[in-house]
């Protein structure tokens, strides 16, 4: 590889464009809570308020969990964060978890940061954390997610109907789904 590590600030995993690193509570928190905050995004994903405070706060609750595993998403050229990815609902026994992807800066929706993100956390998932499953569900109005889930090679199992209440009406979510024989055929085509 030809990046230099040594300009990348804690980098876990690290991909073409992009690389995972573990987010840093009294760092990242503003932008965390910001996107969390920012309506276009709290429509898919969280409607609870986060504060800085809270957002550190919420950080380093994570991190104290086996169950769930977050990383920030960094885009290489200039070591922005701008985004987040994690799994959670990790069950070690039944090897499952489930999968999700938040691009929270939109100056670089539509590129296909979502898609590489969600590409390195899935390798992880199966090759390092052992997992048989991973699943993950998008509301059916958030395209640009469950087309990302697509390209990553997930599996369209169904929809769960009126599931999620946003904005004033009950939404329909899409489940998706990846099995590591899946995922180990798809890397023997490369």
């Amino acid at each position: 590889m030809s990046e230099n590590i040594t300009e990348m600030q804690n980098p876990f995993i690290i991909g073409d464009r992009l690389y995972l690193r573990p987010l840093e509570p009294a760092q990242d928190n503003h932008l965390y809570s910001t996107w969390l905050n920012d309506e276009e995004i709290r429509r898919y994903f969280s409607v609870y308020p986060t504060s800085d405070y809270r957002g550190k706060e919420r950080i380093e609750n994570l991190y104290k969990s086996f169950g769930h595993i977050i990383f920030g998403v960094v885009r290489k050229s200039d070591n922005r964060l701008i985004g987040l990815v994690g799994l959670k609902d990790i069950n070690t026994l039944n090897q499952t978890a489930e999968f999700y992807v938040i691009i929270g800066d939109r100056s670089v929706w539509g590129q296909g940061y979502g898609t590489e993100a969600t590409k390195l956390m899935i390798r992880y998932g199966f090759m390092e954390l052992n997992l048989n499953r991973i699943q993950t569900q998008d509301m059916e109005e958030n395209i640009g997610g469950w087309k990302a889930d697509e390209k990553a090679g997930f599996k369209y199992e169904g929809t769960l109907r009126e599931a999620i209440f946003r904005f004033g009406k009950y939404n329909n979510v899409r489940v998706y789904s990846l099995l590591r024989s899946e995922f180990l055929e798809q890397e023997e085509k490369k």
